[in-house]
């Protein structure tokens, strides 16, 4: 029976066009016991979604099928996954970096949220009280909260990914306007 699941769900995704689905996040890790996948998700996910029985992954610029042996939310913005038959970190490990999508078709109210971080990498944080703080180099993902790292002049600003900290984002000018805690910046410029 899953044979001809995974068989018809291959045919479907050759006649379905990719604007059809919407990319639901970025798988950033693999868990090394377990095999699990940690995708952080472009939106927050609305409260009684239902899980979806498969996911696509983009492989190659296409999109393929996986059956989801389970999956569980950790915070608002990260989901926990084991694909089907991939329950190993060697087996899994090759899709850390790639591209979640889910079809538009079925999912209630989420695309309208859709919100990729990746696309402020690069940007000018700019902090009411210091001003130009550096360019976002990358958010790292750490089990407690994710973490904005940024590059000052060689130096490394680490700042909690925290909404109440969010002022603003320009995306025709590339800066993210933040107020940190007082004290916070001034750690990391210290010499």
């Amino acid at each position: 029976m899953r044979n001809i699941r995974r068989f018809f769900s291959g045919f479907f995704l050759q006649i379905m066009d990719k604007k059809d689905f919407f990319e639901f996040g970025k798988i950033r890790k693999c868990n090394r016991k377990t095999g699990e996948l940690s995708i952080r998700t472009n939106t927050e996910v609305p409260e009684g979604q239902n899980a979806p029985p498969l996911v696509f992954i983009e492989i190659d610029g296409g999109l393929v099928p996986f059956y989801l042996s389970s999956i569980r939310q950790r915070d608002s913005n990260t989901i926990q996954i084991l694909l089907e038959d991939y329950a190993s970190l060697a087996k899994a490990q090759q899709f850390v970096d790639c591209a979640v999508f889910l079809p538009k078709k079925g999912i209630k109210d989420i695309e309208s949220k859709q919100f990729d971080y990746n696309e402020i990498i690069g940007f000018n944080v700019i902090d009411k009280i210091h001003g130009d703080i550096g360019t976002l180099e990358d958010i790292l993902d750490r089990p407690e909260q994710e973490i904005l790292q940024i590059n000052f002049e060689g130096k490394e600003i680490l700042i909690p990914l925290v909404d109440e900290m969010f002022e603003k984002i320009n995306d025709k000018k590339k800066q993210i306007f933040i107020c940190a805690p007082e004290g916070l910046i001034d750690l990391y410029l210290e010499e």
